[in-house]
């Protein structure tokens, strides 16, 4: 028997039990959607929960340190054990699969002004590797370009611009208002009520600017002052973050906060000590120099878990959101368990309802599969035929279950968004941003939907095997005589 003519007659057959085929779907149809809209719920809060996660930090960018205690073994590690955050710990690092570059971060030890012009604000220098930071945050560059090395040359956050103020026009700007104030009580007039166009963002990429240090230092006991100013340009703005933690910081290159950071500390004694002795100490420093920090990043979101555990093996503290993916994984795996198991009850009991129609199906057909036997039929044949029929049932029921769960997302979705749940629960992180898709509450991803429709075609074979097995084991002659 050819396959075409295979599935002409059970297409025949189905068609004229039209009835009994639509209410046989109806139990697939039924498990099928509640399967699909119970997941795709669970589903839905968990993309939200992680996006929650985002806007505290990049989930793929991991911050090293190194760790302190040990709660499994309720243990202090003492300072020799301890690892230390030093180019051999970075070289450890690369080594790790799924971290794809490690960023040595070191910070200014004291308050740095950047003077643009007549504004200057305070902000955060921080010290990185440019060849190591070059690999991923090149990406990040909004205007100009990233650090190519020179020891002149910073990019800066985003809201650094916002930072820097001209006190001595804001000053004027006041006594010009309060002037302006006084003068319109005493003709009368209305205040203005100001309206006038918002001020542009400043811009400050390619623009010369000055690094401002000042140390404190002792002569007699008595605190003596002194300013060091570096020369630089900027060459780059980063994007805006919704990490608030640098967002005011000036990137340099890692040797400029090294050499300023021995400015800073170093006293003016020191400056007068032998030269031959701050040379054999400045070596040692070299020798034993450690990062602040160490920023890891890692090649996807899906490998985060896998490398917090290497580098907690390794006797590193890791501090990132992705600490909380998977608590967060873990919970939401087990509430699609729970919800899966509901609506797969209500599978059980369309697949009975397979198992009885197929049957049905065998006592009013006994004379026909007796006929198909007598005329060469072979029993896989006959197998076949009763195996396609109620996979059929299955794969009707499930794109339809489908097509009722999707409509039932979008009722969810729309409603939660309208009836602002999504602001309830604080998750409406996507809403409204320019470019960025609405946060959704529920979401049916491809392989959800190619899953649903594949089991629930496997679930109509398996409920047509034992009436397939039944029909295929029928005598020819009987079957022939029965009325």
């Amino acid at each position: 028997m050819r396959a075409m003519d295979s599935f002409r007659i059970v297409w025949r057959n189905l068609w004229r039990m039209k009835l009994r085929t639509a209410l046989t779907s109806v139990g697939v149809m039924i498990g099928t959607a509640a399967i699909v809209a119970m997941i795709a719920l669970s589903l839905g809060l968990k993309e939200n929960a992680v996006k929650s996660l985002e806007n505290f930090g990049n989930l793929t960018e991991l911050n090293v340190e190194p760790m302190y205690y040990i709660p499994e073994e309720d243990r202090v590690i003492p300072d020799d054990e301890r690892k230390k955050l030093n180019m051999e710990a970075v070289q450890e690092l690369k080594k790790i699969p799924g971290i794809a570059a490690v960023m040595p971060v070191k910070q200014l030890q004291a308050q740095a002004k950047l003077k643009v012009g007549r504004r200057e604000g305070y902000v955060e220098l921080i010290g990185v590797d440019v060849n190591e930071s070059a690999a991923y945050r090149k990406g990040d560059v909004e205007k100009g370009s990233y650090l190519s090395g020179s020891p002149q040359e910073v990019v800066i956050a985003y809201d650094v611009p916002q930072q820097l103020r001209d006190e001595e026009k804001e000053k004027r700007e006041a006594r010009r208002s309060s002037v302006d104030a006084r003068n319109r009580r005493g003709a009368s007039m209305p205040p203005d009520k100001g309206g006038g166009a918002a001020p542009v963002p400043l811009n400050l990429v390619n623009k010369a600017a000055t690094i401002m240090l000042t140390r404190e230092y002792r002569v007699d006991d008595e605190p003596k002052y002194e300013k060091k100013e570096l020369r630089v340009r900027i060459v780059g703005q980063l994007q805006k973050s919704d990490n608030g933690r640098y967002s005011t910081a000036v990137y340099v290159p890692i040797g400029v906060v090294k050499e300023l950071n021995e400015w800073a500390n170093r006293s003016r004694g020191d400056e007068m000590a032998d030269n031959s002795t701050r040379r054999t100490r400045e070596t040692a420093k070299q020798d034993a120099f450690e990062f602040d920090q160490l920023t890891v990043k890692v090649e996807s979101r899906e490998k985060v878990e896998s490398v917090v555990q290497a580098l907690k093996e390794r006797g590193y503290e890791v501090w990132s959101p992705a600490r909380e993916l998977e608590t967060i994984n873990k919970f939401f795996f087990v509430i699609q368990l729970v919800l899966g198991g509901i609506a797969a009850i209500s599978l059980l009991v369309a697949t009975i309802g397979i198992v009885n129609t197929m049957i049905m199906s065998i006592l009013e057909r006994t004379k026909e599969i007796g006929i198909m036997k007598v005329i060469g039929a072979t029993v896989l044949n006959i197998r076949w035929l009763f195996l396609m029929e109620s996979g059929f049932i299955g794969l009707i029921g499930g794109l339809t279950g489908l097509g009722l769960a999707w409509g039932a997302v979008e009722v969810v979705n729309y409603f939660g968004s309208a009836g602002g749940l999504m602001e309830n629960l604080n998750m409406g992180y996507g809403r409204g941003g320019e470019g960025e898709a609405a946060a959704r509450l529920a979401v049916i991803p491809g392989w959800l939907a190619l899953f649903a429709i594949g089991f629930s075609f496997v679930i109509g074979l398996l409920a047509g095997i034992f009436p397939a097995i039944r029909a295929s084991r029928l005598s020819a002659l009987q079957a022939i005589r029965s009325e």
